[in-house]
């Protein structure tokens, strides 16, 4: 097969791809939509409830001062001596003066009645509007997971690429492996001798004798140079490989790297992870997530200008999704194409669509000037034929 019908064949499948996600991205939007106008709308109708409630209770209450005030003017009428002009006069204005009352608070409870039942009305509307979505997201999903499937057979006519797929991900675990070595040795070497320097510096801040005050004034900055250089070095660390990765998983891992992220870098940032992470036990996988949400959000910081950055990660059976998505100024997706994802480019995405396709992956970015972009990501979820 020539070069050109591989390309334009690969071209197919991810277009193809690219499309129903999209459909499947846009339905979702959707029901996101659904369920917050849902919240809205329960919200306001226990408060118009309530509201129907005490209108209820006001009219029964005016009704019976009513009822009351007409058997006084009752019983003025037949005992009309008894009272005087002004008490008469009183009694009838008292009485008028509620049966006003009664007829606004009716038409109060009636326009409150009214507008309950339109909202009741609009919540059962879009709770069908929500499971409908819902339907559609997994039909959408499932129609996705078969047809990526199917597509991606092509590759058995591609046995030479096969080789050199399975060797370079052979060179990514080894590369891995080394940061792995080397994240360790920092670890237990720099890191630990800078923690004696501190301790020292400050035996010697105590020892002083000459200039007492001087000496201690330059050890104490002594300390913070050598404090800041320690977190230097923990940060490179954790850039390597994050030692909780292997300790404790991908899922933690994750958490405190967003959590650290949103500090460091007064963002707003969201994490929602769908699905069992934990079932994600490929360790090239593993390391794949975390380094394409790692170099995702290294853009952003760089580049989007952003105020608020959503990173989903959603587990099935099959495929890992990965979706950063932030509202910064964006950019135009074609020139990916003519700096051919080159990192100089100022994009920095050439080895994260490499590591990704290798993996049999696929990767797209969806952007346009001024909207923010979009990075969605998919993996499989049991990797085969590496060892």
């Amino acid at each position: 097969m020539a070069n050109k019908d591989v390309i334009r064949i690969n071209r197919i499948i991810k277009n193809t791809i690219s499309v129903i996600q999209d459909s499947k991205d846009a339905i979702f939007d959707i029901a996101e939509s659904a369920r917050k106008e849902v919240q809205e709308l329960m919200t306001e109708l226990k408060k118009l409830r309530h509201e129907a409630t005490e209108m209820m209770n006001e009219c029964e209450s005016l009704e019976i001062k009513v009822a009351n005030g007409r058997k006084k003017l009752a019983a003025i009428n037949k005992n009309y001596d008894a009272y005087t002009e002004k008490e008469m006069a009183e009694a009838y204005q008292k009485t008028q003066d509620l049966i006003v009352q009664l007829a606004v608070a009716r038409e109060r409870e009636r326009q409150v009645i009214i507008r309950r039942n339109e909202i009741e009305v609009r919540l059962k509307n879009a709770l069908e509007t929500v499971q409908k979505a819902e339907k559609l997201v997994i039909q959408v999903g499932t129609v996705l997971d078969y047809l990526s499937g199917d597509l991606q057979k092509v590759d058995e006519h591609l046995e030479d690429c096969e080789n050199k797929r399975i060797l370079a991900i052979r060179v990514i675990k080894a590369q891995e492996d080394e940061r792995h070595r080397i994240a360790r040795e920092i670890h237990d070497g720099p890191a630990q001798s800078m923690s004696n320097v501190v301790l020292k510096a400050e035996i010697c801040g105590k020892l002083a004798g000459i200039d007492i005050n001087k000496a201690i004034t330059e050890l104490n900055e002594l300390k913070d140079i050598v404090r800041d250089c320690l977190k230097d070095v923990r940060r490179i660390i954790y850039d390597l490989r994050p030692m909780s990765i292997d300790d404790l998983g991908l899922k933690p891992t994750l958490q405190k790297y967003i959590e650290n992220f949103k500090e460091d870098n007064q963002m707003n940032l969201e994490l929602k992870m769908r699905g069992n992470i934990d079932r994600i036990k490929d360790n090239n996988i593993v390391l794949a997530v975390f380094r394409v949400v790692q170099e995702c959000l290294n853009n952003v910081r760089k580049h989007a200008k952003a105020s608020f950055v959503s990173v989903q990660l959603e587990c099935n059976d099959k495929n890992i999704t990965i979706r950063v998505k932030d509202d910064g100024k964006g950019f135009d997706t074609s020139l990916l194409d003519e700096l051919e994802f080159d990192e100089n480019g100022g994009f920095g995405l050439l080895g994260m669509k490499e590591r990704v396709e290798l993996l049999e992956g696929s990767f797209s970015i969806k952007s346009s000037v001024g909207s923010g972009t979009t990075v969605c990501v998919k993996l499989p979820n049991d990797l085969q034929g590496v060892t």
